[in-house]
């Protein structure tokens, strides 16, 4: 009879290192990411970084071999008061559910406070695969491609120049999870 038990200790012991916390509690459900549009790598083979909510990661995408991220920052390039800017604009690479601007604030402390009380998800949202021009302090909802909800909180956003003087933004966002496909964020 020990020895079962020691078995199974060891079996959990094992699963615990080999899966990580993920393996036990599941996928982060709140956290901070920054989603850059720049384009990496060497045309016509670049990439850029998307997150996935199910593995806590940052994934290279299109890369083959990785698994396909859930969000990405593909950027829009437009004309703005004579000037050539980048904005930012999210896109679900698997082509699948997407985002709905659920609101937009003046100052991130407005933003906050309605992220923070936005608990349930209205289910008769409209969700496009591709954002709008994604500006300061909004809050979107996404759906991914597996049917779970994120609520997404913009943060900051970032206008930069990379070393080959292209123009590129990174979004810097607060997220919660809900990984079971329910509609209510739970605190």
């Amino acid at each position: 009879m020990r020895r079962e038990i020691l078995m199974v200790l060891v079996a959990v012991a094992v699963a615990t290192v080999l899966g990580g916390c993920d393996g036990i509690t599941g996928p982060d459900r709140t956290g901070t990411i920054d989603l850059s549009s720049e384009r990496l790598g060497s045309d016509p083979n670049y990439y850029v970084l998307g997150y996935a909510y199910e593995f806590g990661e940052y994934y290279r995408y299109r890369y083959q071999g990785e698994p396909e991220p859930d969000i990405i920052n593909d950027g829009y390039l437009v004309i703005e008061e004579g000037e050539v800017a980048y904005l930012p604009g999210f896109n679900t690479p698997g082509q699948m559910n997407g985002f709905a601007l659920v609101g937009e604030h003046e100052s991130l402390e407005t933003a906050r406070e309605y992220y923070d009380d936005y608990l349930s998800v209205d289910r008769d949202l409209q969700f496009e695969t591709v954002s709008d021009t994604v500006e300061l302090f909004q809050v979107w909802v996404q759906r991914t491609v597996l049917g779970n909800y994120v609520k997404l909180l913009v943060r900051d956003i970032q206008m930069l120049e990379g070393e080959s003087g292209t123009m590129y933004n990174v979004v810097k966002m607060d997220y919660t999870y809900q990984p079971d496909g329910s509609n209510t964020f739970l605190d």
